[in-house]
């Protein structure tokens, strides 16, 4: 279970993903530094060294999301997802990483979503694995969110989509909302969304605390960790927290230099 955001801004882009796993799952490793290929990637890590969200000195950056709408299984020799993401840290194009994802073992990974972010061609671009066929999904360069949930995934992306419209709306949760002088709700522009707008939407607790909010909390599973890419002209920046997105504990950060 996850949600993850993407803000485009001038020179780079804002991502932000909140990582939703069972309580009693081993703690991640803070971010840092590997070299991957010829190109230097930022990432946390598993303790078995697969990972979920990476960003490298070209600003791409990469977030690994399950599909639990797709109710399928891979029939043995079943391999970890953590991979792919490590695996592809290094790629700078759309092409390098369509082309790395077909010589994975596919058929041996859970489907999945992969969102990569390619700054250079302002390309986002979704990777879709169900276990037949991988698909390959466009979208613009602009504000945009992404939702998965082991318990009701269809809800989840309901309730929380309507969470972030009201974000969009009016910069705050529901029932919250900016009045304009005129009475109306008072929008947001593009160069409103903050990281701080960013941050505030993925610690909301919005309809309730539960298992759909964004900020996600359950009795056996909750929001684990809150990852922040901000790719700016020179710099490639992620901060990172464990625990909830709620958590008061600061950020760290973790940079690199952005080849140009």
């Amino acid at each position: 279970m996850c949600t993850v955001s993407f803000l485009p801004k001038s020179g780079g882009f804002y991502l932000a993903m909140n990582r939703d796993e069972k309580r009693n799952r081993f703690s991640a490793l803070a971010p840092a530094v590997f070299k991957s290929g010829r190109r230097s990637a930022v990432f946390p890590r598993e303790p078995s060294g697969g990972t979920w969200i990476s960003a490298n000195d070209t600003g791409v950056c990469l977030a690994l999301i399950n599909w639990h709408r797709i109710e399928r299984e891979p029939k043995n020799d079943l391999r970890s997802r953590g991979l792919i993401v490590r695996e592809l840290a290094g790629k700078s194009t759309a092409n390098e990483i369509a082309a790395a994802l077909r010589k994975l073992p596919l058929q041996k990974l859970r489907t999945f979503r992969l969102i990569a972010i390619v700054p250079l061609h302002k390309r986002v671009i979704e990777y879709q694995w169900n276990l037949k066929r991988l698909a390959i999904c466009d979208h613009e360069w602009q504000r945009q969110h992404w939702f998965s949930s082991g318990f009701d995934e269809r809800t989840a992306e309901r309730i929380r989509g309507k969470v972030c419209s009201s974000f969009v709306a009016g910069g705050d949760d529901p029932g919250r909302r900016k009045t304009s002088r005129r009475g109306g709700t008072a929008g947001v522009s593009a160069a409103g969304y903050s990281l701080s707008w960013l941050r505030k939407l993925h610690r909301s607790h919005a309809p309730k605390r539960g298992p759909f909010s964004i900020c996600m909390h359950r009795p056996d599973a909750s929001t684990v960790s809150y990852t922040e890419v901000s790719v700016q002209n020179r710099h490639v920046i992620m901060r990172y927290r464990p625990g909830p997105a709620c958590a008061k504990a600061p950020l760290v950060a973790t940079s690199i230099e952005r080849a140009l």
